[in-house]
């Protein structure tokens, strides 16, 4: 019999991981900037034709390449930056994956001229579609051009998820305008179609450039350092913040990041002053221990791990609430404790150290389920389906299949209702195929589905992988989670939300006729209402039996 487990070529691994490093070219965009900068630009131009699809061309002022590393920078995981799993631990640049020159070459035209400042000549690199067309010298200025005609040009199934050139070149705009913020000296020229669209003259501060990017309200310029992170933020009045985080940049040791967490402590540092859902303009950057962050959590390097996420959020909400004032000091003597200029109280071991010190989560998202308040007894479980509760005043018999589902249901309702749930990366990534009618509810429902805690990558024409799910669900299969909201999606068009986080209870609840721990069925009983059971959780109570008052 045939052996159905084959080793790819390399064409294909190189067009996978184009896929999780290009998405669109914003992301090239993103990933040339970012090699510019590690190579100390000063000064970088950034050309793009039809949003970036036609043609994209970065130029830089900075250290160059020799001849044989322009050579090297076209394989994967050939890179500058990472030579042993120390350095990995202590990644300090902002590109170190060796992977977006070859990902970036894999599906599209690419020429490469770079020269170093020492050298007399310099290396000129085209390569088609991932095949090396030619190396060769020639005549250039020190510095990196890189010049990206013909996006996805090897595979036209991608090209039919751009949006349109005005769409595409707002992403562009918005990846330029993120790097510039963090960079006050930097001096970037952005041009579209010829004409300008965006200029960054160097200035001397982030208050500056903030000033100069986004417009001129009355900015709050905020600085702080506490427990080995410092934090410099530039956030502009309650009055204009608005809804989402889009307009809240966030960067963690120089590098542009996504974290809900972070977005929901600035947001919450303003107290009542900022309406729920609502976040403030303007920029947060933090800098941590370089061991303190894994920036080695995502592909295209947008989101990044803390080994103490709790304390870091309350941390940075600490240290806004205390300078912006936004709330009465009581306001937050009743979430997080004495908000003092050193917040001695809270240190570990202090004798005024309080049991408040756990409300640190508060801008967490929630994940973990609410315990029932009488703690009724589990007795049985019977064939795998039912579970047998003892209560003060009655005999309850539960469908075990529906109980999971509800406390579920409960719990990801509250964990949504704080912003976006919290995601698990898969370890093994799941491959999904879709008809037509799923895919194009995939792509209607994009917006949801993130913020729901899935990531995906598109493989090939309706053709994904399936790359993190909502961590409140991933005990179930990501296909088949996937396939479940998709279906609720397509049917119930009227409340998607509601209907995706009905799906995602339902398609990670436990089955019935399935093993169950009975410590974990006692966990289940303690998480759910019994006492309520009649009104908000009736669908798992299958019989209810009175028990008789006195001996």
């Amino acid at each position: 019999m045939a052996s159905t487990v084959r080793i790819l070529d390399d064409a294909l691994v190189d067009q996978i991981a184009a896929g999780e490093v290009v998405e669109r070219p914003a992301s090239v965009v993103k990933e040339l900037l970012e090699n510019s900068l590690d190579a100390g630009a000063d000064s970088i131009a950034v050309q793009i034709e039809d949003g970036g699809r036609r043609h994209i061309r970065v130029v830089d002022d900075g250290s160059g390449m020799s001849g044989e590393d322009a050579a090297l920078c076209i394989r994967r995981h050939a890179t500058s930056k990472i030579a042993t799993f120390e350095d990995l631990v202590h990644v300090a640049t902002l590109g170190f994956r060796g992977e977006a020159l070859p990902a970036i070459a894999a599906v599209s035209r690419t020429r490469i001229l770079t020269r170093r400042s020492s050298d007399e000549a310099g290396t000129e690199v085209i390569v088609e579609a991932g095949d090396l067309v030619s190396i060769q010298p020639r005549g250039c200025p020190p510095g990196t051009t890189v010049d990206v005609s013909d996006l996805f040009c090897n595979v036209p199934a991608r090209r039919k998820f751009l949006r349109a050139r005005q769409t595409e070149t707002s992403r562009v705009l918005e990846i330029c305008q993120r790097v510039a913020l963090i960079r006050p000296t930097l001096r970037m020229k952005v041009e579209s179609d010829g004409r300008t669209a965006r200029e960054y003259l160097p200035v001397r501060s982030l208050e500056e450039r903030v000033r100069q990017s986004l417009g001129h309200p009355s900015w709050r310029h905020v600085v702080g350092a506490r427990e080995g992170i410092r934090l410099e933020a530039v956030l502009a009045p309650a009055a204009r913040a608005g809804l989402g985080p889009r307009h809240l940049f966030l960067y963690v040791n120089g590098r542009p990041i996504l974290d809900r967490r972070l977005a929901r402590a600035v947001a919450f540092a303003y107290g009542q002053a900022v309406p729920h859902g609502h976040y403030p303009r303007g920029v947060l950057a933090l800098q941590v221990q370089a061991e303190d962050v894994d920036v080695n959590a995502h592909p295209q390097k947008t989101e990044v791990r803390f080994p103490r996420t709790a304390r870091l959020v309350d941390l940075v909400t600490r240290l806004l609430a205390s300078r912006l004032k936004a709330a009465p000091a009581s306001f937050w003597d009743a979430r997080l404790g004495s908000l003092g200029p050193t917040d001695q109280a809270r240190r570990p071991g202090h004798p005024s150290s309080s049991a408040r010190q756990d409300q640190a989560h508060v801008a967490e998202p929630t994940t973990s389920y609410v315990a029932a308040p009488d703690e009724v007894r589990l007795i049985a479980q019977l064939r795998n389906r039912y579970l047998v509760c003892e209560g003060p005043e009655a005999l309850y018999v539960l469908d075990r299949q529906i109980a999971d589902e509800e406390v579920r249901h409960e719990a990801l309702e509250r964990a949504l209702a704080g912003g976006a749930l919290e995601r698990q990366a898969l370890l093994f990534p799941d491959r999904l195929e879709l008809s037509a009618v799923y895919a194009q509810a995939l792509e209607a429902y994009d917006t949801l589905l993130q913020r729901l805690g899935f990531e995906w990558t598109l493989l090939g024409e309706r053709t994904y992988i399936i790359r993190a799910v909502p961590a409140l669900a991933s005990n179930a299969s990501a296909e088949s989670l996937i396939r479940s909201v998709l279906e609720d999606l397509i049917r119930s068009a009227k409340d998607p939300e509601s209907s995706a986080v009905r799906a995602l209870a339902r398609g990670s609840a436990v089955r019935n006729g399935d093993a169950y721990p009975d410590r974990d069925a006692k966990a289940l009983v303690a998480r759910l209402r019994l006492g309520e059971a009649d009104s908000e959780h009736g669908r798992a109570v299958v019989d209810r039996v009175p028990l008789a008052a006195g001996p």
